[in-house]
Order: C-alpha cells, then sequence, then structure tokens
C-alpha cells in the first residue's frame, strides 16, 4: 500500500546515517508529509527547518509529487533556490532520494558560502532575467519591500517552494491576465506570481453556444467551465518571449478538462500535470455540486486537445506571427511542412496559398470568434493565456471539423455530433492501436450498457463467422488457438495456482508478467492467466485464472492435479491466415474481459494514478487492444436512453419511442459520419413531402449482423432470409414483422469449441435486437411499398436511428446517463415527429408509436414545428424559409442558434458565474499606481473603486457609506483568550508576521477604502484577531439596516489553529446577529454566526491565502445580492425590547453551525479542529 510503504521509507530514513546534516526527521502532522531539520555545514549552531507534502501519496512511490518549503522565520535566498530545484527533479523519488538530493545540494550551496539564488533551472532552458520580465520601477518597490525584514514575506511563495523571497513586481503577467480578463474569460492562478505558476483561463460552456446535443454527446454540462491550465515551472513567460525561444516546450505546459469552479484546486492541477493523459479518469460517483467545486473532471478531447498544444500550438503560433496568417492558414503551413527539415525553411516562398480567413459561422458566439492576434492593438504585446484559450477554444467548438490525430481539417457537408479521424491510414492506425482519441475509460465509465452492447454484438459476429472487417494492424499478440499441436504440456494446481512445465518444453521462456492460456482437457474450461512468479522454475506462479466454460463438464476440484496444455500469448493475430482462425481468436479473448460493471467499478476504484485499464492485472493486453478497436471502430454515436430496469416496467421519458414496453432503447443521435452526410443530402435532394420528409420502419436482423450494420449502415450484400419482394433493405411498418426476422440468440459451431453466440460476460443478456429506422419518403420510388413492407434498394435513403433490444434484466440497478433535456419549444404532440398517415410504424403493443423530437437536431425539430402549424402568420413563414436555407447550408455543431452578446449569458460575472477568489483579482491589478504601497492594498484599492461586489451592478463613485470611528470596540465588549496551550513557536512566528503585515496595510490606506479594522489593542495573543467590518454602501440592505440600528460595523472573531498556514482559521461573526437564509437572509452568514464558505475549510483553504484576501472575501460575501442580500435580525423578535446590539452569537453555537455546514456541503472539516481554543 502506498502509505503503508511511506511510513516505512521514512523509518528507515529517520535512522539512517547517510544524511550527517539532516537529523530529527519525522512524520508531519498531517501524516503524508515529513519534517526534518538541516544544519548548516559551515556553522551547526544554524538550522533550517524543512518540511516536504507528498501532493498524492496513493501515487507513492512512483508517480507522485512532492511540495517543499522551509517553516524557519528566516531562510536565505540560497537555500529556496535549492528547494525550489530540488522540488522540480524529484517527482516520483523515495523519501531517502529525496532527502539524499536535498542533502547534497543544500550542503554544496552553503559549504561555498553563496548569497546568490542558485539556478532554478536543472533543465538548462535559458529563461528570461529578472530584468526581463520586471518593470523599470520594480527595484524601488523591491527596496521598499526589503524594510519589511521584521516579517513580512509572500504567502503565495509557500506552496510552490519558494517561501521567503524578496518580491519583485512582474511588468508581463498582470497585462497579460486582465487583457485576458478583459477577452470575457475567468482567470486564476495557483502558486507563485514570481516563480512557479500554473495559470487557469476558464470560460462556462453555456457560454460556447454548443448544441443540446453536441453537450450530450461530448458529456459536457452547460454551466461546467472548460478550464486550460498553463504551466510554467520555473517562472512566467510572455508570448514575446516563446515566440523566439527554440525550446519552448519545457517553458510550458498545458492542460484541458472540465470543472464546476472556474479554477481547480491546488492538488487537481499538480495532479493533472503529474499523471499520463491516458491515467486520467476521476472517480464518476453521485457528487454535491460543492464536492465538486474544485475537482477537475475528465474531457472527452482531453487527449487529442493535450497533443495539439504541447507538442503544435506555439509552432503554429510562430507561424502565425511570422507570415501573418490565419489559424487555418498556419495550421495548413504546419502540416504541409511536416517532414521538411524545419518549417522555417519551408521551401515555398509565397505563402498565398495559406493566406485564409478563419471560417465561423454566423452563429457562433463572439467570444468564441474573437481572434485576439488581429485585434491587439500593438502586435508585439500579446497575451499568451489569451491566445491559448481561443486557440483550445476553436479546436473544442470546431472539434468535429479536425482529426483526431493529425488535427487536419476534415470537409464534411453534414452535421456532425461526434469528432472523429482523417482517411489518412496512419491516423486510423493510431486511433485504433494507440488510443489517440476520447479514451475508452471514459466510455467505459460513462455508458457502461452501450460497452456492453457494441461487445455483444462483435462476439455474436465472430461466433457465426461473420465479420468482415478484423482488427488487422494492431499487433495483438495472441495464444495459437488454430494450432493446437503447438500447445505445450504440464501440471496445473488450481488450489496454489501453479503451473509445472512438463521436461521436454521447457526450453521455452517464460516470463512474469506474461499471459497463457491453458487448455484444461477433459474439464471444460479454458483459463487466461498472468504469471506472477518464475523464479522457481519449472514450477509457475499465476494470478487467479480468467475462467470460462466450453462445455458442460464438471469443474475439476481446487486440489486435485490435472495434465494441462497450454500457450503462450506469442503469435501476432496479423499472421493468423485464416478469418475463420482470427474470429476463432477474437471469441476467446472476448470470453476473457471482464463484464463492464466491473471494468466501470475497478475504473472508479482506482488509484488516481492507475485508472487505466492496462494497470489492471486481470484483463489480457490482447483482449483489452480488441475491446479497444470494438470501441474505437464504432463511428456511430449511440446513446442509452432509460433505465434497464425501468424499461421493463415501461417508465416514460421525453427521449424514449411510445409503444415499445419491455424493450430497451439505444438511440443514434448520429450514424457514421460518411453515411449521416449522404443521408442528408438524400432527405434535401429526393423527399417531395416537406411536412413529412421520412417515414420510419423497422428492421430485423439476427444479432450476428449488427456488429456490421451499426459501422456500415444497413445494406443488401447478401440474401440470407430469401427476397420474395425484390432486391433491397426490408423493412416493415409493423414491429412484430421485423421480429420475425431478427432470430433469437443460440450455439454456433467454432471448430474446436461449443459457442453460445452470446457474450458469456454480458450484463444485458441480448436475446433479439430491432432498428427503427429513418427512410426518405418516396415509396413510389422503393422496390416494393405494399402491404407494409418496403423494400429500399438505395441505402443511402435509410439511416438508423433507434435500436430495441430484448435483454434479461441485470442483478443490479443500472442508471442511464444524463439524456438531452427536456426541449421546451416542443410539449404535448408538438413533443413527438408526426408521422405520415399513410405509412405510420407501429410498436410492440400494435399501436401506433410516437417518435420523440429529440431524435433529430434543433434545426429539424424548428422546421418541423412550423410545417406543422396549420395557420401561419407572413411574419412565421419568413422564419420558416430562413432556417430551411440555413439548414440547406453547412451548419456546424457548435451553434444552434445566436447568442445576444449583451445577455447574462455573456456577462463573465453573471449569477451563474462563481465567485471569482480576492487573490485572483488582486493579481490583475498594476504594481506601479503608487510605489509607496503594498500589493494587496493597490487590489483593495482598486477592487472598491471599481466594484462592491462581483455579482453586484457598479454603483456609483461617491455613494453613502455607513459611518465609522475607529477606537471604539472596547475590551469588555468582547472576550479576549490567553495564548492557547498548543501554541508552536513557528505558528507563532507566523501570525506575528501575518499581524504586522496586515496592521501596515491598514495603516497606509484610509478605512473607508479599505473597509476592514483591526484593533491591536485588542489583540492578547497572535492566536485569536478580533476584526471590524466597516464603512458599507448605503445602497445596500446591510448598509441600510447597519444605519437604522445605530450600528457601525459587524465585529469578527478569527481564531488560528497550530498548524496555520497549513489550516485554516475560524471565523466567525460575534454580532450583530444576521437574518437567518431560511428566512430570507444571505452575506453566507450560518445560523449560528460562522461563516460558510469553502475557502475557510479543509477542502477549499490554501497555504497562500493572505489574511488581507480572507476578510476582502467576507466582505464580498457580505455585500453580495445573489441569491438573496445579507440582512440584520429582527431584534423586536428575537430579543424582545433590547436593541440589534444585543444577542451576540456565542462560540458553541457558531462552533455546531460551522460543523453542520461542512458536513451538509461534503466539505473537510479541518484536522485538530476541536483542538482549537474555544
Amino acid at each position: 500500500m502506498p502509505r503503508k510503504q511511506f511510513i516505512l521509507d521514512l523509518e528507515k530514513a529517520s535512522t539512517s546515517d547517510a544524511f550527517p546534516h539532516i537529523q530529527n526527521i519525522r512524520q508531519g502532522d498531517d501524516n503524508e508529509s515529513l519534517c526534518f531539520s538541516f544544519f548548516n555545514p559551515g556553522d551547526p549552531q544554524i538550522a533550517y527547518e524543512l518540511q516536504v507534502a507528498v501532493s498524492d501519496l496513493t501515487e507513492y512511490p512512483h508517480t507522485h509529487q512532492y511540495l517543499i518549503f522551509s517553516t524557519s522565520a528566516t531562510v536565505p535566498p540560497a537555500i529556496i533556490g535549492v528547494l525550489e530545484g530540488v522540488q522540480a527533479a524529484a517527482d516520483g523519488y523515495p523519501v531517502s532520494d529525496l532527502l539524499n538530493t536535498l542533502h547534497d545540494a543544500l550542503e554544496k550551496t552553503l559549504a561555498a558560502g553563496s548569497h546568490e539564488d542558485p539556478s532554478k533551472n536543472p533543465s538548462g532552458v535559458d529563461y528570461p532575467t529578472d530584468d526581463d520580465a520586471m518593470s523599470a520601477d520594480s527595484e524601488a518597490e523591491s527596496e521598499n519591500e526589503v524594510h519589511w525584514d521584521d516579517g513580512f514575506f509572500d504567502e503565495d511563495q509557500q506552496f510552490f517552494g519558494s517561501v521567503h523571497k524578496i518580491v519583485s513586481k512582474s511588468s508581463t503577467l498582470r497585462p497579460d491576465l486582465r487583457t485576458t480578463k478583459a477577452a470575457g474569460f475567468k482567470v486564476g492562478y495557483l502558486g507563485d506570481p514570481k516563480g512557479s505558476l500554473i495559470i487557469s483561463i476558464s470560460c462556462r460552456i453555456s457560454k460556447l453556444g454548443i448544441s443540446e446535443e453536441a453537450m450530450q454527446a461530448w458529456d459536457v454540462k452547460s454551466n461546467q467551465y472548460l478550464v486550460l491550465l498553463l504551466r510554467f515551472p520555473n517562472r512566467y513567460v510572455n508570448a514575446d518571449y516563446l515566440l523566439e525561444a527554440s525550446n519552448d516546450g519545457s517553458l510550458v505546459q498545458m492542460h484541458v478538462g472540465l470543472c464546476a469552479s472556474y479554477k481547480p484546486s491546488v492538488t487537481e492541477a499538480l495532479q493533472a500535470f503529474a499523471r499520463t493523459s491516458t491515467s486520467y479518469l476521476p472517480t464518476l460517483e453521485l457528487m454535491s455540486e460543492s464536492d465538486n467545486l474544485g475537482k477537475l473532471l475528465p474531457l472527452f478531447l482531453e487527449i487529442p486537445l493535450g497533443s495539439l498544444l504541447n507538442e503544435r500550438f506555439i509552432t503554429i503560433l510562430k507561424l502565425r506571427h511570422r507570415y501573418a496568417l490565419s489559424w487555418s492558414g498556419a495550421e495548413s503551413l504546419f502540416n504541409d511542412s511536416q517532414g521538411l527539415i524545419a518549417v522555417d525553411q519551408n521551401p515555398q516562398e509565397n505563402h498565398a496559398l495559406y493566406r485564409c480567413k478563419d471560417e465561423w459561422s454566423e452563429t457562433v458566439p463572439h467570444l468564441v470568434q474573437d481572434d485576439h492576434f488581429t485585434s491587439a492593438n500593438d502586435p508585439e504585446s500579446l497575451s499568451f493565456p489569451l491566445l491559448a484559450i481561443q486557440f483550445t477554444l476553436r479546436h473544442f467548438v470546431k472539434c468535429t471539423e479536425f482529426c483526431l490525430v493529425c488535427h487536419c481539417k476534415i470537409d464534411t457537408n453534414f452535421e456532425a455530433l461526434k469528432p472523429y479521424v482523417c482517411s489518412k491510414p496512419l491516423c486510423l492506425y493510431q486511433y485504433m492501436a494507440l488510443g489517440m482519441g476520447p479514451s475508452l475509460e471514459w466510455e467505459i465509465t460513462r455508458q457502461p450498457l452501450v460497452i456492453d452492447l457494441l461487445i455483444s454484438f462483435a462476439y455474436a459476429s465472430a461466433t457465426a463467422g461473420a465479420m468482415e472487417e478484423l482488427p488487422v494492424g494492431l499487433r495483438m499478440m495472441v495464444p495459437p488457438i488454430h494450432k493446437p499441436n503447438s500447445w505445450l504440456s504440464g501440471s496445473f494446481y488450481r488450489s496454489n495456482k501453479q503451473l509445472t512445465v512438463d521436461d521436454h518444453d521447457q526450453k521455452v521462456t517464460i516470463k512474469e508478467g506474461d499471459w497463457i492460456l491453458i487448455d484444461m482437457s477433459g474439464a471444460g474450461q479454458y483459463c487466461y492467466c498472468r504469471v506472477e512468479r518464475t523464479d522457481r522454475w519449472p514450477i509457475v506462479e499465476i494470478l487467479e485464472p480468467v475462467t470460462y466454460n466450453t462445455s458442460d463438464t464438471a469443474t475439476p476440484g481446487d486440489n486435485e492435479s490435472l495434465l494441462v496444455k497450454f500457450a503462450l500469448h506469442d503469435v501476432n493475430f496479423d499472421d493468423i491466415e485464416s478469418a475463420a482462425q482470427k474470429q476463432t481468436v477474437i471469441v476467446a479473448l472476448l470470453q476473457s474481459l471482464p463484464d463492464v460493471l466491473s471494468m466501470k467499478s475497478w475504473l472508479e476504484s482506482a488509484p488516481p494514478g492507475s485508472r487505466s485499464l492496462a494497470a489492471w492485472k486481470n484483463v489480457p493486453p490482447a483482449a483489452l487492444d480488441l475491446l479497444r478497436w470494438i470501441v474505437a471502430s464504432n463511428r456511430s454515436c449511440i446513446m442509452q436512453d432509460g433505465d434497464i430496469t425501468e424499461q421493463a416496467e415501461g417508465t416514460s421519458s421525453h427521449n424514449l419511442v411510445t409503444g415499445m414496453k419491455g424493450y430497451l432503447q439505444f438511440r443514434f443521435a448520429q450514424g457514421s459520419p460518411d453515411k449521416e452526410e449522404k443521408f442528408v443530402s438524400a432527405v434535401s435532394d429526393n423527399s417531395n413531402d416537406t411536412k413529412h420528409p421520412t417515414i420510419f420502419a423497422w428492421h430485423g436482423s439476427s444479432l450476428s449482423n449488427w456488429h456490421s450494420i451499426i459501422r456500415e449502415g444497413l445494406h443488401f450484400k447478401k440474401t440470407t432470409n430469401g427476397r420474395a419482394f425484390g432486391h433491397g433493405v426490408y423493412m416493415a411498418q409493423q414491429f412484430h414483422y421485423s421480429l420475425g426476422y431478427s432470430g433469437r440468440a443460440g450455439f454456433s459451431g467454432i471448430p474446436g469449441m461449443r459457442t453460445c453466440s452470446k457474450w458469456p460476460k454480458s450484463i444485458l443478456n441480448v436475446n433479439v435486437a430491432v432498428s427503427l429506422n429513418e427512410v426518405v419518403n418516396r415509396p413510389h420510388d422503393f422496390v416494393n411499398s405494399s402491404n407494409g413492407v418496403y423494400v429500399v434498394n438505395r441505402i443511402e435513403w435509410i439511416q438508423t436511428r433507434y435500436l430495441f433490444v430484448d435483454c434479461q434484466k441485470p442483478a443490479g440497478n443500472v442508471n442511464a446517463q444524463p439524456t438531452t433535456p427536456v426541449d421546451t419549444t416542443f410539449e404535448g404532440d408538438d413533443a413527438y415527429y408526426v408521422q405520415d398517415p399513410k405509412h405510420t410504424a407501429m410498436g410492440s403493443d400494435g399501436k401506433q408509436i410516437r417518435i420523440p423530437m429529440t431524435i433529430f437536431s434543433r434545426c429539424r425539430r424548428n422546421l418541423a414545428l412550423e410545417s406543422h402549424q396549420h395557420k401561419e402568420s407572413p411574419k412565421t413563414k419568413g422564419k420558416s424559409k430562413k432556417c430551411k436555407k440555413a439548414s440547406s447550408r453547412k451548419r456546424k455543431i457548435g451553434t444552434p442558434e445566436i447568442i445576444p452578446n449583451d445577455g447574462p449569458e455573456y456577462d463573465d460575472d453573471d449569477v451563474a458565474s462563481v465567485a471569482t477568489l480576492a487573490e485572483d483579482l488582486a493579481v490583475l491589478f498594476s504594481d506601479a499606481e503608487e510605489d509607496s504601497e503594498s500589493e494587496t492594498l493597490k487590489a483593495i484599492k482598486k477592487l472598491k473603486a471599481s466594484t462592491s461586489t462581483e455579482k453586484a451592478k457598479v454603483k456609483a463613485k461617491n455613494s453613502a457609506l455607513t459611518p465609522f470611528e475607529p477606537g471604539t470596540l472596547t475590551e469588555s465588549s468582547v472576550t479576549l483568550l490567553e495564548p492557547p496551550a498548543y501554541a508552536s513557536s513557528s505558528a507563532t512566528k507566523t501570525l506575528q508576521q501575518r499581524l504586522l503585515q496586515a496592521l501596515k496595510v491598514q495603516e497606509q490606506t484610509p478605512p473607508d477604502e479599505l473597509g476592514w479594522c483591526i484593533d491591536p489593542q485588542l489583540i492578547n495573543n497572535p492566536y485569536q484577531w478580533i476584526v471590524e467590518l466597516h464603512s458599507f454602501e448605503l445602497s445596500l440592505p446591510l448598509g441600510q439596516d447597519l444605519q437604522k440600528a445605530g450600528l457601525q460595523s459587524v465585529v469578527l472573531e478569527m481564531r488560528f489553529p497550530h498548524d496555520f498556514p497549513m489550516s485554516p482559521p475560524f471565523v466567525r461573526v460575534i454580532r450583530p446577529r444576521f437574518l437567518e437564509f431560511n428566512a430570507g437572509g444571505g452575506g453566507h452568514i450560518t445560523m449560528g454566526g460562522a461563516l460558510c464558505m469553502e475557502l475557510l475549510t479543509g477542502s477549499g483553504w490554501l497555504p497562500t491565502f493572505s489574511i488581507e484576501n480572507v476578510l476582502l472575501s467576507i466582505r464580498l460575501a457580505l455585500c453580495s445580492v445573489d441569491p438573496k442580500p445579507a440582512r440584520l435580525a429582527n431584534s423586536a423578535s428575537r430579543f424582545g425590547s433590547s436593541s440589534a446590539r444585543g444577542g451576540d452569537y456565542s462560540v458553541q453555537e457558531a462552533v455546531a453551525a460551522y460543523t453542520r455546514a461542512c458536513r451538509a456541503h461534503g466539505w473537510e472539516i479541518p484536522k485538530n479542529f476541536e483542538a482549537m481554543a474555544w
């Protein structure tokens, strides 16, 4: 276990003498860190206290990351540089190696007597110097801050290694982020703005104009944020520098994901860059919104987008800059230049071919269309974060237009829902064999029953020998099932899972990790086994066998020895000559797979760094490659509608076809791309009935045919059941007519095996499958259309829309994935497609079925609605013509309708947005506005000048405020505590520094602009602060209530734990009492007076938060009017005749309210919370 291994390694290191200058090695307070003292080699009297935290202990000792910092009061810059350098290079180190590296680096640096900041660049990349990235007045500001050596240090440096470094001001980061913010994006940062840094740029999905169908197919929600993370390992570098750098890949790394908040937590961000893209699959359990707030969720395009951004984006950006091209032109030039010695030396002198414009539909929101490269006032001062997010949005919104592997433009003339690859053989190979697309793991966790269905169809096809396209070119190593004479002999003991190889076969090489297939002759069983140990040769120890029966013969007892034949996975599948033999191997491989719910359960329970089926020892590699091919080769977008147990009971849903009780419905949200394109053209060119352009009809076929049908569509290449009505695809109005041609699952004869055509591990256990198909309404052109039987010989006129399967109920409840939201445009009869009365499809109950409009794209739904209205006004008719004209054009999936630029959806800070943290707001404002002021002070002044709350309207500049006179709060009115017993020297020093910093900020700004006040006379010890929030605008309900009650401030108490700043302070209101939330109050104040804010909990707190930012966030919450404004409680009803000054909140009720709020929201209560002084 990782935790056990970590503790064991820590114990060994604590007794080791390999680190003479490191002493007192011990476990940290949170059990996921270690602490130690490093003694200066030149002066043993000087010791530095260091702490190392493991970012995710479940990844130890292979893929974890370390956070290294010092808890000493003062540390030389040389040591800070060493900590940064080791932290960047020590990923995956065990404890002993980490300590050894730290010891040697610190010893060398301090022994040399260096007082300079050593190189923090182990990779040798030439980073810009401080002078390159700093403003002209930074020296003056740095000099001012040097005088803060009595306690002021930048808190933001603690989390990413640089702890007590003299602060310099960057002149490029803030303008770049400010430009990005002004363009309509949410910005945030994690780490140190002057050092190791992760920038978060995000946008809500609802602002991208993506259709409901696409959101469902892509598994994104409108209230989620698309987040682009930019990681700068050493320091921020701007676009200007990147455009000139030759080794830009080491300067910045990028990652794209989804999040419920505008930026993920530090842990999630670090893990995103620590793990490989194929192993990134967070648990998809049902969680509350607060649980997901900082969690980075998987994106279906994560692998392709990650590859594009990290491998191509900066080169494409350089081409744009050098040749003044559009994104499209630069991408085309890049693709055409691949294989040349260098893109810069492209032999084409004339780049006119690439001078094309980026094409956008008129319905695409401006946020997506905007191009900072062309709109920037100064082409030499481009914002790299803004360029990166605009490039990301281009490929996200238009993902169906680009190949997932080579990222080249794909020309299509239909509305695609899911992206795919181009026709290049190499792209197809990489997509199928290497997983260069939506991951298999993502598909399994999202729609396990769809995967079950695909496997079941492939299994039935292979058992019948009907699989035409085979998984060749994947280099799958399989057992030689087709050559039984080549098998080896041995004895198998099931009880101790040992295989003893016979003497004459001992020349064979078997190593740990190999897979073997054991034929238990006479026992009716085949076992797939993974080799665990071979050090006792010829005895081979194996893991628990994956067993499947091929006959009804009894299973041997556990203690019996059995003479067996076995084979290694040493034959390339491509080398098997016969198609029938290949399909025999496919059947055997599929039988070795676990069921889909077991795969889903394993993925959700695996550690974050191991969420890949390739890491599961129960799955043979060849079987996994085959499964990946089955899923990837299905180019249709299939959705499961409803729950399998509910379907059996006929539960209704807005996506379900009526009249099909007892059948599980799967919906083809989109057929295979080439087939869909032909069908759309056929409907447009051949349908004479504008009211009923298409009809629906049933088709039944045996299970062995559906593997090819969902890939190729219906066709009539083979004659299976006769053709009494002519040649073509046979369909029927009546469901039961087609059901008779579907057959039922049975046994198929495969040489050497008696195999059932139903996949043994199937959850669905499909018996029959019948499709409901959309057909161009031209019955007079069909081969036959009489007696309710349709024979159509033009396959481009047919497109499968639904699949209905008769299956057994699984033992457990299998819920469907979230389906398309209900379109409120269609209600009652309008929610269903109006069928042609002459050609109405009948369901399993013999009655007319009703087909939901959700099967169609939005434009087709609107057309249908307008065509079904008996009376149309001239205005409506005009709209209909306009929509028809638009539908005939090439419309892309991203934009079903125009979104007004000035509407609430386009406002970056609308009511659906997650409030921006104060630390992210502070980083946006200029450093040079007032030389003598601190960064936090200037941010606060800027915030006060621009807005009172993020989501409130901008107030007048000279609006009236509630009066405030400092010093009127007396000691007798509050309870002051003595220093707590848990006080530690490190926490005391940190709190003294924070208090000094806060008091200096307070001293340098007018009270009415700052909005909070700390009276040093009311601080008896640094672990308890009394803070007054004041100067509220009278336009706010809270300001009006305070004025009426004769109060000038809201009095807060802050109590700090012994491990601050690793744990958050506890903040509560002392007085006045606020109106409770359930009575109409707001302001994030609980019933007991505690603050209901995640940033004050264990799950939301970061050690980088400054007290000024915390107070600013609390003040913003109090001033917020969304969803309800903060109001004072009615003193007359709560406290009789006493005034609003009475009725202070007690500590006990605040603590109880805080713990209730944490549990209700799923937030983590800080460790040792109960040990604080109450």
